[in-house]
């Protein structure tokens, strides 16, 4: 059941999105279902249905030639039979088909390997498929593949049609016999038998009626012909006709017993269909996903016990970073991804511009891939992007104007506005397009400031879009807003779709219009008429994007720095493995080559104690001691050849200032230069970075301020591998930021030969540790992995034994 009004997903386009999952159907009632869903409010109910497109993309991946089979929409069928109404052969071939579809989807998902841990939802709809084979059998045996009543439906309709054909076959004989004989063949129009009102007769001529005795059934249209029965087969066309009649009844009997055998079932079979609805739905969803490039995004769920205050920046329980967003409605040719975030630092986002910039394209993507997501949809963007559940989305998007209302367009926003606001909470995403447009600019933008303030208020997460410069200078000064601009090119006159949070946009008119040709007098007079200040700002704006590019290229040689990391680290635990294989193989070789000379040192003993059993205690004293000194020297060879225990170095200091930290947010390696409380001040190159300390990895002290290349840094990050502490704590991160941390974390202590390592995770919701289980399960240097001993944390934290040797 849909939780968004009509208004917001039809302003959202997502039936747009629902006609192309319809399209991607192959049984028409999941065509419908397609056309009915919506996006639920119940986070729990979000995430069973990305579950299920989830297991169904794996499937389709596995088992491309999937699918329903000749299932049809016998819903119809199902509800006249329940309701006594006899079903016809052709009906009944369809419900045969149906049974089909379903039986062979019941027994692909029976027969598949760990289908109940691999694909638990997918195979709960193949468990709602009953086992209707005796009914699958007896319409098999009753309705051919023309939608023909069998002879074998009973014993009954099987002698009645021999019987019919016997009739048939005496009949023919007789009228053969009767049109090839002499005495009536001159009087025949034509030498043939045909039929006329269900019985058979013959061509005679008009003028020749009183050679051939019988009934008259027909003449032709010019009354030169007549078709006469004759009498001498008269009976034996009634004895035909009879037995017609009598296969007739069968037949009817037969199919009101299956009739009634189907609306027996009929509330079965309707769990059926829709099973089998509920599978191609899902399966549309994963060929939906595969042709918009679309990946699960990660829900995100509120630490426990957070507590945020109404004047906080943070939102209290919804955050969205979109990664690479692509609206799907956009040729995928001309689409330009971007990048949004929301909720963490900021719940209000501020997003400013020209027309024509991608404002509302931002503003439409994060809401259609917000309602993608809660319907169950995977999204078009990188597969690290986070959505929240809203059990409400309001929006006010595009011209709203309505004539027979006679409202004009600030009207209509406005009382749409007046509406939200009595409804909107702080599990409300609300979406504004140009608010405070359409009226006086000094008052629209006041408007526009004092609308956002209430929403702040509400803690609602909201994201708009505004002209006014107003709007901005409150953005920069209200806690919890943020300001966000399209880029646009000046150079080219077009806008780029890059969204820059952080940057509030230029409108560009008097750049642009000197780019068009417009006279310079006329630039210059339009210069002298701005507000003094609004250079200044132009001027500020410009140097925060050069400064940022500068930022990004840093950023960027600092990432391909770290991937030539990342392959040495690889090549380095692939040369690990590979020499750990030869000593094993070397140890085992000797061990192997010394028991050798062991057993045949004992062999020697056996024979010397055989051959010289006579000889004097002194001698066989001798022979004992010489075999037992042969046994200690295998067992000191043994010993010697065991790898020795390696010792961990524990690194437990808490974070100071002048340390070398790895930001586990961004990835990247900076220096502490403030600690306040919780939090610290890092330095990354020429960016400065507040973060909380739980978020930070110490890794060694800080150098002396040089000009660092990627290459050096990447050579500090190898070095850091150096300590690598025996326990990682977890808590406080959100579940989808933790992959990229366990895997360094584990890998780093696989390289230092640890044998083991602890990972805090807490209990709370459990949803962390389970994220830490699975990924634990799919590392190759961890051996197996436990829950933490009652003293070490418990099912708070999470042992890996790591693999050795």
């Amino acid at each position: 059941m849909a939780s968004q009004s009509q208004h917001t997903t039809s302003k959202l386009e997502l039936p747009a999105i629902l006609d192309m999952l319809a399209a991607q159907c192959r049984f028409s009632i999941a065509k419908e279902r397609a056309r009915e869903i919506g996006p639920s409010g119940d986070a729990l109910h979000v995430r069973y249905l990305l579950n299920v497109t989830a297991e169904a993309v794996a499937l389709a991946e596995q088992f491309p030639e999937l699918s329903i089979g000749g299932a049809r929409d016998i819903r119809q069928f199902l509800d006249r039979s329940d309701k006594g109404f006899r079903l016809q052969p052709a009906e009944l071939l369809l419900i045969i088909d149906t049974l089909r579809s379903g039986r062979e989807l019941r027994r692909f998902f029976q027969r598949l390997p760990d289908a109940a841990l691999r694909y638990p939802n997918m195979l709960e709809f193949a468990d709602a498929i009953e086992n209707f084979s005796p009914l699958e059998t007896d319409l098999n045996r009753s309705i051919g593949p023309r939608g023909d009543v069998l002879d074998n439906a009973s014993d009954e309709l099987a002698r009645i049609r021999k019987a019919v054909r016997v009739a048939h076959s005496r009949l023919h004989e007789r009228l053969q016999s009767f049109i090839s004989g002499s005495r009536v063949g001159s009087a025949l129009q034509e030498n043939i038998i045909t039929m006329r009102e269900g019985r058979y007769v013959i061509p005679v001529r008009a003028d020749a009626r009183g050679v051939v005795k019988g009934i008259v059934h027909d003449t032709s249209a010019s009354g030169q012909t007549l078709f006469i029965e004759p009498f001498d087969v008269v009976e034996l066309n009634n004895r035909w006709r009879e037995q017609q009649l009598e296969e007739r009844r069968e037949v009817d009997r037969i199919l009101d017993m299956l009739s009634i055998r189907i609306g027996d079932e009929s509330e079965a079979l309707h769990r059926m269909v829709e099973a089998i609805a509920a599978i191609d739905l899902a399966m549309a969803k994963a060929r939906l996903a595969e042709r918009m490039q679309a990946t699960r995004p990660a829900l995100y769920t509120a630490p426990v016990g957070q507590r945020v205050k109404s004047d906080d920046a943070r939102h209290p329980s919804r955050y969205i970073r979109l990664v690479q967003a692509r609206h799907p409605l956009i040729d995928p040719n001309e689409v330009v991804p971007t990048d949004i975030e929301i909720g963490d630092t900021y719940r209000v986002l501020l997003i400013t511009g020209p027309n024509t910039g991608g404002k509302t394209v931002a503003l439409k993507t994060v809401g259609l891939l917000t309602l993608m997501a809660q319907t169950g949809l995977f999204i078009p963007a990188d597969d690290t992007s986070v959505v929240s559940v809203f059990p409400s989305v309001f929006v006010d998007i595009g011209d709203e104007q309505s004539i027979e209302q006679s409202l004009s367009t600030f009207s209509s926003h406005i009382r749409n506005i007046i509406s939200m606001i009595d409804h909107v909470g702080s599990d409300s995403l609300v979406l504004l397009d140009e608010v405070g447009a359409g009226t006086d600019p000094q008052e629209g933008s006041a408007l526009a400031r004092a609308i956002i303030s209430e929403l702040l208020r509400k803690q609602a997460m909201v994201i708009a879009t505004t002209h006014y410069s107003e709007v901005k200078a409150y953005a920069y000064a209200t806690r919890g807003v943020e300001n966000a601009s399209v880029e646009f090119d000046v150079k080219s006159l077009r806008p780029t779709y890059r969204l820059m949070i952080g940057i509030p946009g230029r409108s560009n008119a008097l750049a642009i219009a000197t780019r068009l040709g417009m006279p310079q007098r006329i630039i210059s007079e339009a210069e002298t008429m701005l507000d003094p200040g609004e250079g200044d700002t132009a001027q500020l704006i410009d140097d925060i994007r050069v400064r940022r590019d500068e930022i990004t290229r840093e950023l960027e040689s600092v990432r391909k720095g770290e991937e030539e990391v990342r392959e040495l680290r690889r090549k380095a635990a692939r040369q690990l493995r590979e020499a750990e294989e030869l000593k094993r193989r070397a140890r085992d070789e000797a061990i192997a080559e010394v028991q050798q000379e062991l057993a045949s040192v004992r062999e020697t003993a056996r024979e010397i104690g055989r051959h010289q059993a006579r000889q004097a205690p002194a001698d066989r004293q001798i022979v004992s001691r010489s075999l037992k000194e042969a046994e200690e020297t295998v067992k000191e060879v043994q010993r010697r050849k065991q790898p020795r225990q390696r010792t961990v170095q524990i690194e437990t200091r808490p974070i100071r200032v002048g340390d070398r930290v790895k930001v586990l947010a961004f990835d990247e390696v900076g220096d502490v230069v403030k600690v306040d409380g919780r939090d610290a001040e890092i330095q990354m190159g020429s960016l400065k970075v507040r973060q909380p300390l739980a978020t930070l990895e110490r890794i060694g002290k800080a150098r002396e301020p040089e000009q660092r290349s990627a290459a050096s840094i990447a050579r500090e990050r190898a070095a850091s591998m150096d300590a690598v502490p025996i326990e990682l704590d977890l808590r406080g991160k959100r579940a989808e930021e933790v992959a990229p941390i366990v895997e360094g974390y584990v890998n780093d202590a696989y390289l230092m030969g640890m044998p083991f390592v602890r990972i805090i995770h807490g209990k709370g919701t459990g949803a962390l540790r389970q994220v830490v289980r699975d990924l634990l399960r799919d590392i190759p240097a961890v051996a197996k992995s436990e829950p933490a001993g009652a003293k070490e944390g418990g099912e708070g934290a999470t042992v890996a034994h790591l693999r050795q040797g």
